[in-house]
């Protein structure tokens, strides 16, 4: 059976700010190795967790998953395609079956925006639901899915009023 995601020998080196003395005299640039040499295959319907110290690139790691940021070297294959090889309208496409959970959820949502907008917005990016109804009844039921009921209770709710448990 193949992988759902493989990944084979991804890096991301983050070149280092110098001061301007630094950069008067160093021709040379210095480079922080934010991930270094990642392997790993994960099979539909693995559970899988990234566990390290703080700094250890375990974000970064993910953003190359979603290629949100560009690697150094490597390759990330989802269902077989290198992410990597894709245009962007076949990324966005592609990136509908993808999805990340950071370590701090708070920084993941827009604390200006309410529960409907922050569900509704990958609905309207990824053009899921032909009207506002449709629209609706799908972000009812995430909210159900997730145990927010009975969803109208949340609809207008900023991230903060929500319980982090």
């Amino acid at each position: 059976m193949n992988p759902l995601i493989r990944v084979e020998g991804l890096k991301k080196l983050f070149p280092v700010r110098k001061g301007l003395l630094s950069m008067i005299f160093s021709r040379k640039t210095e480079y922080v190795h934010a991930v270094d040499g990642v392997n790993f295959s994960i099979s539909k319907g693995e559970i899988f967790g990234l566990a390290g110290e703080s700094g250890c690139g375990k974000t970064t790691t993910g953003r190359l998953l979603l290629r949100l940021v560009e690697p150094t070297e490597g390759s990330v294959y989802f269902e077989g395609e290198d992410i990597f090889s894709l245009s962007g309208r076949e990324l966005l496409k592609k990136r509908r079956e993808m999805q990340m959970i950071f370590q701090d959820p708070y920084k993941s949502l827009d604390p200006k925006k309410t529960v409907k907008d922050i569900i509704n917005e990958p609905l309207s990016i990824h053009k899921v639901g032909k009207n506002r109804r449709e629209k609706m009844e799908i972000i009812y039921e995430m909210l159900e899915a997730v145990k927010l009921t009975p969803p109208e209770d949340y609809l207008f709710k900023y991230p903060h009023e929500l319980s982090g448990g």
